[in-house]
């Protein structure tokens, strides 16, 4: 230890100092919840040498909403994940094998062994509630209650928020909802469809599980009406009806770094020479591609991504494909208004387009104006009578733990204007810093939340290791980042997570030092034409960077055929093009 700058000090002083030194070369970190991002955070502390961490989960095994429990939010008895394995899976332990969408079962037990194969489970305090969290950057005092006492856990140098985003629920607010004399629930506490057989329900909104759970109850309901305030834009989790699906492949097989490049990248992003360049390059693959397909190809497997016969005619799980539904599908993306107004959350589930087609769930998006009894209203004048409100309005951004001031700042410890898209990168708090980060409020349009959180993760880990600066001007950034998101996604305005699955990908990846350099692979012909145009996997990431693992991602983006067709590269590659150079429009709002 050098004392010179502490020359004059007393021996405490020096004391002092030397402690502070050795605190910040082993910084102590409070990880707030065990699901998928809490996870992958204490893994990429650990693989930058941060060990002194202390996970505190609430219940009593990993998962978060995954792990499944009968009187616990979460997932219900059937749920399948609308993202294919390879996209939910971490980048450090892609699957092996068929491409296909995860019961939540296997999901939890792939969790599980990702928490035992990296050691995760020692950093873990189960049955344990986070109750306060105050203080300033890197001094967060912490505290929480285990075995129903109140403990104090002292102070941490770094916190990582990573509860979930599922966590409150949220209510709309409608008028006479309190006269209501049947039972309301929130779909976070649907499990099944036992209890409402032969009963009148109405299921208010529509996500991803929200299609799930309006079609599970309306195959044993008296009547099922579906309530809406607008249209969703529809994504088949099998392709079809939009284009072939040989493969039988999931539709997000189809979001390559070409395809994303074409439709859902800001074009404001694409100002650099590198961004020419890899048009450049994706024009070359699918130059190689169309001229030896045998580069993207491999062999069609007997079953579809939900195991069903690959030639049975599927648009999604147990919904064949028949001109009606596939209207309807239409129909519903039509009037959702992206193809006039921008870009709007793609749902990724049509299971529940044959029961309207049947007849057993009945559509009004006129929006509800008031509830009376056991009656429901609309605006277009019609009513329907219910004995179950079933709201699948998704989900409040709330922190109760998070308590006080930033410090003596007098800036309220919480999210700015409870909207993630506030902070950094949906990461970091402008006026906290790198000693306090929200990790897993990021929902890629089209791509798995684990992938984004553990690239934010990395990211983290790299600054609480000192290996990494936030820049200077993260507040302007997150400013000019809030616009355009915002604008970007202006037909889903109630989704603050939302972001563009490459975009964001590739802009925390360049400040992880991990982005994919396309021209790297021209040589390695396999590997660069399913980099360019098969899936964007979250192992591409693995390529180069810190902790690379060069030889298990490419085995995992060569086991992965490209799904789309030779001509369809083509076009996009053509879209593309013309978008960038800014010849014309591919699509309404584009920015």
């Amino acid at each position: 230890l050098s004392c010179g700058p502490l020359l004059g000090h007393s021996i405490l002083d020096l004391f002092r100092h030397h402690c502070l030194a050795t605190l910040m070369a082993n910084p102590r970190v409070c990880v707030i919840g065990a699901g998928a991002a809490g996870l992958t955070t204490i893994k990429q502390l650990a693989d930058q040498g941060v060990h002194n961490v202390e996970c505190f989960e609430k219940e009593n095994d990993i998962g978060g909403i995954f792990n499944y429990g009968k009187e616990k939010n979460g997932v219900y008895d059937n749920a399948v994940l609308t993202i294919s394995n390879y996209l939910m899976a971490f980048s450090d332990m892609p699957p092996t094998g068929h491409r296909f969408h995860w019961h939540h079962t296997e999901y939890q037990a792939y969790l599980k062994e990702y928490a035992e194969k990296f050691g995760i489970l020692k950093h873990i305090n189960f049955g344990t509630t986070v109750l306060t969290v105050q203080g300033e950057p890197g001094k967060w005092h912490v505290t929480v209650k285990e075995a129903g006492k109140v403990v104090d856990k002292g102070i941490y140098n770094f916190v990582v928020v990573s509860s979930g985003a599922h966590q409150t629920e949220h209510i709309p607010a409608i008028p006479g909802l309190e006269t209501f004399t049947g039972k309301v629930i929130h779909s976070s506490s649907y499990k099944n469809n036992a209890d409402f057989a032969g009963k009148d329900c109405m299921c208010v909104g529509l996500g991803e599980s929200g299609a799930d759970i309006v079609r599970e109850i309306s195959d044993v309901a008296n009547s099922t009406v579906l309530a809406l305030r607008s249209f969703p834009f529809l994504i088949p989790r099998l392709a079809r009806p939009f284009h072939a699906n040989p493969l039988g492949c999931s539709s997000d097989a189809y979001s390559s770094h070409l395809h994303h490049d074409c439709l859902h990248v800001p074009i404001c992003r694409y100002a650099k020479f590198k961004h020419f360049l890899n048009r450049v390059m994706y024009t070359l693959a699918s130059l190689l591609f169309l001229i030896f397909p045998f580069l993207g190809r491999g062999k069609v497997p007997r079953e579809d991504a939900f195991k069903q016969d690959v030639a049975g005619g599927f648009v999604d799980k147990d919904t064949l494909y028949s001109p009606q539904v596939a209207k309807l599908i239409y129909a519903f993306c039509d009037l959702s208004g992206q193809a006039e107004r921008g870009q709007k959350f793609a749902t990724k589930n049509v299971t529940f387009m044959s029961n309207i087609v049947e007849g057993k769930i009945a559509t009004n998006a006129s929006g509800i104006t008031e509830i009376k009894g056991e009656h429901i209203f609309f605006s277009d004048g019609s009513r329907a009578r219910s004995d179950y409100i079933v709201m699948c309005t998704g989900y409040k951004t709330d922190f109760p733990f998070l308590q006080g001031n930033i410090g003596t700042t007098g800036i309220p410890l919480s999210v700015p204007e409870g909207s993630v898209r506030r902070l950094y990168k949906h990461i970091f708090h402008p006026d906290i810093g790198e000693t306090m980060a929200w990790i897993g409020f990021v929902r890629p349009s089209t791509g798995g939340i684990p992938a984004c959180a553990e690239m934010a993760a990395r990211y983290f880990a790299l600054l609480a290791s000192g290996n990494r600066s936030l820049p200077k001007d993260i507040a302007e950034q997150t400013a000019r980042d809030f616009e355009l998101e915002s604008s970007f996604f202006r037909l889903s305005p109630d989704l603050h997570t939302v972001v563009g699955y490459k975009d964001f990908m590739d802009s925390v990846a360049e400040l992880v030092g991990c982005d994919v350099m396309l021209w790297r692979y021209v040589l390695q012909p396999r590997l660069f034409v399913r980099l360019c145009l098969g899936s964007l996997l979250p192992c591409q990431y693995r390529l180069r960077g810190p902790c690379a693992a060069p030889a298990q991602s490419k085995a995992a983006i060569l086991s992965v055929p490209v799904a789309a067709t030779r001509g369809q590269t083509l076009n996009e590659v053509s879209k593309t093009w013309l978008r960038h150079l800014k010849i014309r429009k591919i699509w309404a709002g584009d920015e």
